[in-house]
């Protein structure tokens, strides 16, 4: 027991280390790391593509990626950039196969008017926070996929423009243009909650 006390310790990476060698430990470190991020890999997955059931294909495909190329893992960089590149390129091929065009830059002139700057008023009862969700939930759907996986992956998963543009293998600026964007955006379609 002490054991997996001490696991629950590590870093992602040296959980990945210790899956990636065929010990006793591999099962537990995988189970680690499978429950440290598997809500916020699908909530990704599922906020990139609005489609449950191919939400839960894709994730499944994703761990099966992880296991099998956890020898290709560079000890050296974080687990959920890996993690996190795996999925988006899953993502794109997801995106190929169906025929689906994919808006990855989603730059539009009219994103970028600013929304009134007032905040939003706070529900005044659990009706009102589930219909402020929801349209949350719709105006993120809304978004072109870089805008969406980049606005998704810094507030969902707490990514840091640097680290997303890693991840998305994109220029910082480029980044951070598409975050500023989806948060206009945002912004604009939460505008009757004010």
């Amino acid at each position: 027991m002490p054991n997996q006390c001490n696991d629950e310790r590590l870093t992602d990476e040296q959980l990945m280390f210790k899956f990636s060698r065929n010990d006793d430990n591999q099962q537990r470190a995988f189970e680690l790391l499978y429950q440290r991020h598997k809500g916020p890999l699908f909530r990704f997955i599922k906020k990139s593509i609005n489609h449950e059931h191919d939400a839960k294909e894709i994730f499944q495909e994703l761990w099966f990626k992880i296991i099998n190329s956890k020898e290709q893992f560079n000890h050296q960089q974080k687990f959920t950039t890996w993690a996190y590149t795996i999925a988006r390129r899953l993502l794109i091929d997801q995106f190929r196969k169906s025929g689906r065009t994919i808006t990855m830059n989603g730059l539009d002139a009219s994103s970028d008017s600013q929304a009134n700057e007032q905040p939003l008023k706070q529900p005044e009862n659990q009706f009102e926070t589930k219909q402020m969700a929801k349209a949350l939930d719709h105006a993120i759907s809304l978004l072109p996929l870089n805008q969406r996986q980049t606005f998704v992956m810094k507030h969902e998963s707490g990514f840091s423009i640097k680290e997303i543009a890693q991840i998305t293998a994109q220029p910082i600026e480029q980044t951070k243009s598409q975050y500023r964007y989806a948060v206009n955006k945002i912004k604009l379609a939460m505008e009757r909650f004010k």
